[in-house]
This record gives structure tokens, sequence and C-alpha cells, in this order.
């Protein structure tokens, strides 16, 4: 197959070989925490400690990911409960 006719991403493919395994490994790793977050608040809202605190991953990453997935529509911020605001996740519209 000529370069012409290869796909783009087929073309970087080739030029930076496989995916390490560490970054795949990174990748699970983030996808497990954000459903671990999406399934405790799918529960209700809750604030960022109670969240870490349910699923044991450190509050920093936890904020991390909540602000990643508010970014993208997947959770929103709701009432303040003490310093801290509660999140919950966005429902979707049915169609």
């Amino acid at each position: 197959m000529s370069t012409e006719a290869k796909k783009p991403i087929d073309i970087i493919r080739e030029r930076r070989g496989p995916i390490p395994d560490e970054l795949r490994e990174r990748v699970r790793e983030h996808n497990r925490i954000q459903r671990a977050i999406a399934d405790t608040l799918a529960q209700g809202p809750k604030t960022p400690l109670e969240v870490a605190e349910a699923i044991g991953v450190p509050t920093d990453q936890v904020f991390w990911h909540l602000i990643a997935m508010r970014r993208y529509g997947k959770v929103a911020e709701g009432e303040q409960s003490g310093d801290y605001f509660q999140y919950g996740l966005v429902e979707k519209d049915e169609k």
C-alpha cells in the first residue's frame, strides 16, 4: 500500500510503533477510577472527600477526575456542603 492510500492514523502508528504497556495500564486505571466515581455518584450527590473515601482513591486524584468529568459534561457541581461542593451525575437526555 502506498503512503498516499494509507490513513493518517496508520502512518502515525508505523512511525511511533506500538502503544507502550505503561500507557495502556495508565489509561485502564484512569477509566477504572472514572467508572468508580460514576457508580458512587449514581447513589446521589457527594463531595470529593466522600467520593475519595468510598472508592479508596486519594482526594487529589478524585478532584482531578471530577474536574475532567465536569468539563466533558458527565458530572455537575451542586450545592455546597461545608467547604466543598457536591457533585452529581448529569442525566442524559432520552431521545
